[in-house]
């Protein structure tokens, strides 16, 4: 877990930055759903390949090329299938911060038509937003 502490001078300011972060996740989700389409049809690819040389009598082995340590697997030359799978865990992941992300603009929208001028501390946990200290 990585905690950070934001400093902002008033709400606009923070909702600027939320805006910025959710247009940044948008992106880097777009550019990993064209990978993921780009690993989909490789991963096809090599299915049929495979199933053709299991046609041909060629037994299929299951890939060796997983070590884990206590908390990171390490994949030395996946196959596609194996790219494929480790990239929608990702992407999903992605996609959940950006969801959650969304929610807590929305519902920090309410602060910004508070006509007082506040400065905020904004706690983030793992990059959301956890707590956030208001200063009158």
């Amino acid at each position: 877990m990585s905690y950070v502490v934001r400093d902002f001078n008033n709400v606009g300011e923070f909702m600027k930055f939320l805006d910025e972060e959710i247009a940044q996740y948008r992106r880097v989700l777009g550019e990993l759903l064209k990978k993921l389409e780009e690993l989909r049809v490789r991963a096809e690819y090599e299915k049929k390949i495979r199933s053709t040389l299991a046609k041909l009598g060629l037994p299929e082995t299951s890939p060796t090329n997983e070590i884990s340590l206590r908390s990171v697997k390490i994949i030395v030359n996946p196959s596609a299938s194996q790219e494929l799978s480790s990239l929608e865990s990702a992407i999903e992941a992605l996609n959940n911060k950006l969801t959650q992300l969304t929610a807590i603009r929305k519902e920090v929208e309410v602060l910004g038509g508070v006509d007082v001028d506040v400065k905020l501390s904004v706690v983030y946990m793992d990059g959301l937003p956890k707590l956030i200290i208001l200063r009158i």
